[in-house]
């Protein structure tokens, strides 16, 4: 089966199954897509990232789930959103280059997470990639503010 790692990039797919498994960092969970691609994520994580939507294992099959990895202080956080229905075909790597196209009579919050984790990975690679390369400390701060902008700037169109 193939599978995909959330490291190299977010994914979203229509979950067809979800099981536990041992992997290489411990106890894991794998979502299965109804094309059998696979995506492993801690054990850990999963069940947070299930709890927060109140979904369980059973009840999360023929869900769209959006799956992204973020990277804040050091750490690898990994990021579970319902997907809004019909927004990416499933089990396909959504690309961070273009912005969302912004709604003008408001979002749902898929929407806005979506907008969003654009803004920041947007910010990340054009601020903190010159900041890294000049040699200057960039923080979360920065990054969240440059990603505000964005978010405000491309919300507003």
């Amino acid at each position: 089966m193939p599978f995909h790692k959330l490291a190299d990039g977010p994914i979203t797919m229509t979950i067809g199954a979800v099981r536990s498994a041992e992997g290489k960092f411990g106890p894991q969970m794998v979502f299965t897509s109804n094309d059998g691609t696979d995506v492993f994520i801690s054990e850990m994580s999963g069940a947070k990232g299930l709890a927060r939507l109140n979904l369980t294992e059973e009840s999360v099959v023929g869900k769209t789930l959006h799956f992204e990895q973020i990277k804040k202080d050091g750490k690898t956080f990994t990021n579970i959103n319902l997907s809004s229905a019909g927004a990416v075909a499933p089990a396909t790597a959504t690309a961070s280059t273009a912005a969302p196209a912004p709604r003008v009579a408001g979002m749902t919050q898929s929407e806005a997470v979506a907008l969003y984790s654009w803004a920041l990975d947007t910010a990340n690679g054009t601020l903190g990639k010159l900041c890294e390369l000049q040699g200057m400390p960039v923080d979360a701060a920065a990054l969240q503010s440059a990603a505000a902008t964005l978010f405000i700037a491309v919300k507003g169109r």
